[in-house]
């Protein structure tokens, strides 16, 4: 019989012949009559960190982390939105607190008071 041992999972599997499609397969190595097979080396996609689906792994070190720290910081800044009731210029100035971007805050003007309030005030993105 030989042995053969895959690396990756630690599986090992017996032939009776030579097995040249393991043969050729990295992760698969010939073992000899008495040697025990070492622990499994996963690769890389193994060794990530894993998460649930659709959950983002995020740092909080490195200049990522702080442009979402002064974002948020900008956005608790701007305080609860006015009410629907206040000025279309009262909305404008609370959108452009909100605004994360000089193109975003350029377009703030142009918009009506209806789309504002949707976009800032219902459930304003944090």
């Amino acid at each position: 019989m030989i042995r053969y041992h895959n690396t990756n999972t630690g599986d090992v599997v017996e032939r009776e012949h030579a097995d040249t499609r393991l043969d050729m397969l990295p992760n698969w190595e010939r073992l000899d009559a008495d040697e025990t097979p070492e622990a499994p080396t996963p690769d890389s996609v193994l060794q990530r960190p894993q998460t649930s689906p659709g959950v983002a792994l995020t740092s909080t070190e490195g200049p990522r982390a702080a442009a979402e720290e002064e974002h948020r910081e900008q956005q608790e800044d701007a305080g609860d939105p006015p009410d629907r009731s206040a000025s279309k210029e009262t909305w404008v100035e609370y959108a452009q607190k909100r605004a994360v971007s000089d193109e975003e805050r350029a377009e703030i003007p142009s918009l009506t008071k209806a789309v504002l309030i949707a976009k800032y005030g219902e459930n304003p993105v944090t």
